[in-house]
């Protein structure tokens, strides 16, 4: 690899599986000390594990909880003293009393299903994450910075459950109302927003509700973790340095904007 992120220290959430784990890997192959973080700190432990060079680090935590976020973000300036990229991918696609089942089995539309805790369960985890990660991670970037957010094309469409596509739009409008607040530290922040992607949170649906938006997809296929890797590569490489504020949908032409 050409080590385009030699040097450079990256704190991934979610990383203990799917596309954060895919990230962790691309980034140490380029030359990144990656902060592999996940709510199972066994599964951010086993990434680490899989990393090439030395000085990786593993920590635990919920990204929705605010003492949970201080205390990561504590340890990863104690073992760094600073951090050049965050990569904010810790995300959920189910949770209990979503109503999702009930919907399937014909009880009706599933915001009439969803309980509160589950809208604001997945609203806490997706966009209350970005917030709070992007705010530590932010105090240990000082001048110069790279903030990746995940979204999806969910976000962008209004595809799948409801929350979900809540939670994924205020992804993006944080992602452009940040830009604008934090482009005079040098700090850019640029948001992915991927179609289907085979990872083991999509395995988790249905593939009934799977295959239709996969035959719609003009390249015909789900996308790969390693695709959108590729695609945080280059938001938090320097390739992109005067790009901040954007968004880009890996999504094989399932959409085109």
């Amino acid at each position: 690899m050409s080590g385009r992120l030699e040097g450079k220290i990256a704190c991934i959430t979610g990383a203990g599986s799917g596309l954060g784990q895919a990230m962790a890997l691309r980034f140490a192959e380029e030359g990144a000390t990656v902060a592999a973080q996940d709510l199972s700190r066994e599964a951010a432990d086993e990434t680490v594990r899989l990393l090439d060079g030395a000085g990786h680090h593993a920590f635990g935590g919920d990204v929705s909880n605010e003492e949970d976020m201080g205390t990561v973000f504590g340890q990863i300036y104690a073992a760094y003293g600073h951090l050049d990229i965050q990569v904010n991918n810790a995300g959920v696609a189910r949770l209990p009393g979503d109503g999702f089942d009930e919907m399937m089995a014909g009880e009706g539309p599933q915001i009439s299903l969803m309980s509160h805790a589950a809208f604001t369960k997945m609203l806490a985890v997706h966009i209350g994450g970005a917030f709070l990660c992007t705010r530590e991670a932010v105090k240990l970037m000082g001048e110069g910075g790279s903030v990746v957010n995940l979204s999806s094309i969910a976000g962008l469409a209004g595809w799948g459950s409801i929350h979900y596509a809540a939670a994924k739009g205020a992804v993006l409008a944080f992602t452009r109302a940040a830009a604008r607040e934090l482009g005079a530290m040098g700090i850019r922040i640029n948001a992915i927003a991927p179609g289907v992607i085979d990872t083991p949170m999509t395995a988790r649906v249905d593939e009934a509700l799977l295959a239709p938006m996969v035959g719609m997809t003009p390249l015909r296929r789900k996308g790969t973790a390693e695709e959108i890797a590729a695609t945080a590569l280059h938001l938090a490489s320097d390739e992109s340095s005067f790009t901040t504020g954007q968004w880009i949908s890996p999504n094989g032409g399932l959409i085109t904007i």
